[in-house]
């Protein structure tokens, strides 16, 4: 029994897949978007950071970062980062487009878990953004001289699924809550820049005491830090145990709580009537 069931979860996670695919392919002109606008919202700050220092090099910048190589740095902040917009906009904002496209009353109505649908989300969503990294990896390598080596790809992608698993946890649990508040852009726009903020995506946090305190609760701190290591100093995956560690930890707590959470939330969305309103 639990083997059949098994079975037909996956068969939806599958068919979940399938479909959001087919939702990609009928828009092309979102993924040449997607592939492209994480590298050119870098190159405004850029011409910033050479008309502030006369230069795409800096001691300071160099202090707190270990490279002077600042271009190399916020482009590897774009790339890892559509990981976690995709999660945000794709898994926290999956539900409420089923709302939109009046099919959330026949997910609530079929026998299927509303979080098994998500997982197949989470999945297609982790696809999507691999194949974006890849070709904006790609275009960083032959155009701006990052030393993306075929020996660094495997300890790169083990940071990347480690900082994926926990914060698509979160994005389950967002999920959850957009069924509840029944608005998500608002929140993800909010969220976004708290990312911003308090993590090392376009600047290092050392720079401010309040940053760097807040960016120690946030997974992509640690996953930024474990990649530039790896690409920008040639570090060792061994020698970043300890970061590895935390995101393991982080991860436990962010799947087990996005999943409490998310059934609470569904829950209490059900039990208010109020599942496919508006």
């Amino acid at each position: 029994m639990r083997w059949n069931r098994l079975k037909a979860d996956l068969a939806i996670i599958g068919a979940e897949i399938r479909k959001t695919a087919k939702i990609w392919f009928a828009y092309k002109i979102l993924m040449f978007f997607w592939a492209i606008f994480p590298l050119i919202w870098v190159i405004p700050y850029l011409f910033q950071g050479k008309a502030l220092v006369g230069g795409m090099s800096s001691a300071p910048f160099a202090q707190l970062t270990g490279t002077e190589n600042y271009m190399a740095f916020v482009l590897i902040g774009a790339m890892v980062s559509t990981y976690i917009f995709s999660g945000l906009w794709g898994v926290g904002n999956s539900l409420r487009e089923e709302t939109y496209w009046g099919t959330l009353e026949y997910i609530i109505a079929s026998p299927t878990s509303l979080l098994v649908v998500l997982i197949g989300k989470t999945l297609a969503e982790f696809l999507y953004a691999t194949v974006m990294v890849i070709f904006q990896a790609t275009l960083a390598t032959f155009f701006f001289g990052i030393d993306i080596t075929f020996g660094k790809i495997f300890p790169l992608m083990m940071i990347i699924v480690l900082l994926v698993i926990g914060f698509y946890g979160f994005a389950i649990a967002f999920a959850g809550f957009t069924l509840l508040i029944k608005e998500v852009h608002g929140w993800v726009h909010t969220l976004e820049w708290v990312f911003f903020l308090f993590s090392p995506i376009r600047y290092p946090v050392e720079v401010n005491a309040i940053t760097k305190l807040v960016s120690a609760f946030v997974p992509l701190t640690y996953a930024l830090v474990a990649i530039r290591a790896i690409i920008l100093l040639n570090k060792s995956v061994i020698n970043l145990w300890q970061i590895l560690l935390i995101l393991g930890v982080m991860d436990i707590i962010l799947i087990a709580g996005g999943y409490i959470l998310f059934n609470r939330l569904e829950y209490r969305t059900k039990k208010a009537g109020t599942m496919s309103q508006y």
